[in-house]
């Protein structure tokens, strides 16, 4: 399992990565940003095989996790695994690598104040027939160690959108989600991994890469993290607002029509240790490609 960096360390790379991207009020809306992580390309991204390739894929979900909390966010979410997902073939080697990492993660959050509530249907057992310990059991034991911790990171484990339905009521004090980062499919959200009523006036931050943590450095993550508050910092004004501030018209309209803006960055630092990861992200005028 990758070593996390400090805290101190964690800052410091934040810092440099919002002043590159142009953000302007990173602590204020780093507390209104709630970032959906959707984990995705973790088979094809190493040459990693089996459980190894999922618990691979937990670590980046946890080094994720430890950035946003650390650089100032209230929550997130993480789909991990959904309801349909027993069907695989492989889904023996995703729920063995559930098991193998809750020792990884009971550490984590004892170290770092962090809050599980995991999402999903645990009112019935979605261990697989060659398995005999029960996952829920380790859920339930995450949860009510941190239950009185701040920082809340929300787990899809067993998710369906049917499920989510019928039980909408647990879900109706959870934040609301404004930025949804995706690996390797820019699809946005399928309705099948949407939380009701907790997606709207969101960002789309597509990754090219996979989430696997032995291709990311903690730079490149710190910066992913930086990208989606950069998206929802250039968004948000213009999600509610019912007519445009003297001149902005003018200018999106110009921009947009005329110009066709594209911009396309590269702040990839040759002294790191991982490929380069690259990024898209949409202002209110248009794509943002970024090589980081």
């Amino acid at each position: 399992m990758h070593q996390l960096p400090t805290e101190e360390k964690i800052l410091r790379m934040f810092k440099e990565a919002c002043q590159r991207l142009g953000i302007k009020n990173p602590e204020e809306n780093m507390k209104k940003t709630i970032i959906y992580l959707m984990t995705d390309g973790t088979r094809t991204a190493s040459n990693l095989e089996g459980e190894a390739a999922y618990m691979d894929g937990s670590d980046f979900s946890k080094r994720f996790v430890h950035v946003v909390k650390t650089v100032g966010g209230k929550a997130c979410y993480v789909n991990v695994f959904e309801e349909f997902h027993q069907k695989r073939k492989d889904y023996s080697n995703i729920y063995s690598a559930l098991v193998k990492v809750v020792p990884d993660w009971l550490d984590f959050v004892k170290n770092n104040d962090i809050r599980l509530k995991f999402i999903g249907k645990f009112d019935s057992t979605f261990m697989p027939n060659s398995k005999s310990e029960d996952l829920r059991k380790h859920l339930k034991m995450l949860e009510d160690l941190t239950a009185k911790n701040d920082f809340t990171a929300h787990i899809f484990i067993n998710f369906s959108r049917e499920w989510a339905l019928e039980n909408r009521e647990l879900f109706k004090d959870m934040p609301n989600i404004n930025s949804i980062i995706r690996f390797t499919k820019g699809q946005g959200v399928p309705e099948s991994m949407a939380l009701p009523g907790k997606i709207e006036h969101e960002t789309l931050v597509y990754v090219q890469q996979g989430s696997s943590s032995v291709n990311w450095s903690d730079r490149q993550i710190v910066f992913l993290v930086a990208l989606a508050l950069r998206a929802n910092e250039r968004n948000m004004p213009y999600f509610l607002q019912s007519s445009y501030v003297e001149g902005d018209r003018e200018r999106i309209r110009r921009q947009r029509e005329e110009e066709r803006v594209f911009v396309d960055e590269d702040f990839y630092d040759k002294k790191d240790d991982k490929k380069p990861k690259v990024a898209v992200i949409f202002s209110e005028v248009g794509p943002e490609r970024y090589t980081f």
